[in-house]
């Protein structure tokens, strides 16, 4: 499996759809510096990439890796048709059965240094796989190839947006629990911890509702992001705190209340812990000072 790292998106470079004839093989190229996406939708492929073999058969997906030798192994048997996508992950990416899932939520708390900095996060796609929603997937290859001849303003910001969703389909359909049974309930508890971050969070409820032990939990989340549940948790009360502390005026006890935490104080350690400021200095950071000069101050009127 593949895991792309974001922002910003994976971006897409150049799209197509080739037919390839009884005898015709893919080229042979070696560290191309950009991913190949084949998706067949009729007769079959031979693909090797390093020594690893792949038979690409309809309904199938393969993703090339940009610092890889990939090739044909075999000239085609019959008429194949297929997609083809060449796209590019700047942020950086991984080979997830040599490599442990991105710590994303790890690495966010780390850049958080400003309020309005971005977040990362983990794009997770099958190297090689069965199309489950294989309809969806050729209707959206088809829309991706067929606007390179349309002539509208927006086409190309069209071309990224489907692609996007070309790799959600992906994505969707990979069966990560047979994969990663790990990283599997690691997402869960994360879903269950985002949706109920301003309820009381414990191991015990937390376990009741995925129907798995506590401490297998805890070591699932602590092997995929490399955190527990309650600190998981926390960081998202801290994140939703900071944002009622620069866009409201109410007190510290209300916004430590409506974050999740039922002490005020814990809430201070914690976010100081976390931020490195207390709570009142984060939110002088960001109030705005009114000039006092009232000459500085334009109307219409002023306009000539």
């Amino acid at each position: 499996m593949l895991q792309l790292f974001a922002p910003p998106l994976p971006t897409l470079l150049a799209a197509g759809k080739n037919t390839f004839d009884i005898g015709q093989t893919h080229l042979n190229r070696n560290n191309i510096g950009v991913f190949d996406l084949l998706v067949v939708t009729k007769g079959q492929l031979f693909m090797g990439e390093d020594y690893r073999k792949y038979k690409v058969s309809r309904g199938n997906a393969l993703i090339l890796y940009p610092d890889r030798h990939h090739y044909s192994i075999s000239p085609c048997d019959e008429i194949t048709d297929f997609f083809w996508f060449h796209f590019v992950s700047s942020k950086g990416w991984q080979d997830l059965t040599i490599s442990k899932p991105f710590h994303y939520e790890e690495r966010a708390a780390e850049d958080c240094g400003n309020f309005l900095s971005e977040s990362p996060f983990g794009i997770t796609l099958p190297k090689y796989c069965k199309v489950s929603n294989s309809e969806a997937v050729e209707l959206l290859c088809s829309k991706i190839t067929s606007s390179e001849n349309e002539s509208i303003y927006s086409r190309e910001w069209q071309r990224q947006i489907l692609f996007q969703q070309l790799l959600q389909e992906l994505s969707n359909h990979m069966h990560l629990a047979n994969s990663l049974p790990a990283f599997a309930v690691a997402e869960k508890a994360a879903v269950y911890l985002r949706k109920n971050y301003a309820k009381k969070v414990t191991y015990e409820s937390i376990g009741r509702a995925l129907k798995f032990h506590p401490n297998h939990i805890a070591r699932c989340m602590i092997q995929s992001f490399g955190c527990t549940p309650i600190e998981y948790v926390n960081k998202i009360r801290i994140d939703q705190a900071k944002i009622l502390l620069v866009s409201t005026d109410w007190s510290i006890d209300r916004i430590s209340e409506s974050s999740g935490f039922t002490q005020s104080a814990y809430f201070s350690r914690i976010f100081k812990k976390l931020e490195h400021l207390t709570p009142n200095q984060f939110r002088k950071q960001y109030v705005g000072k009114v000039p006092n000069n009232k000459s500085s101050i334009k109307s219409n009127e002023d306009t000539p």
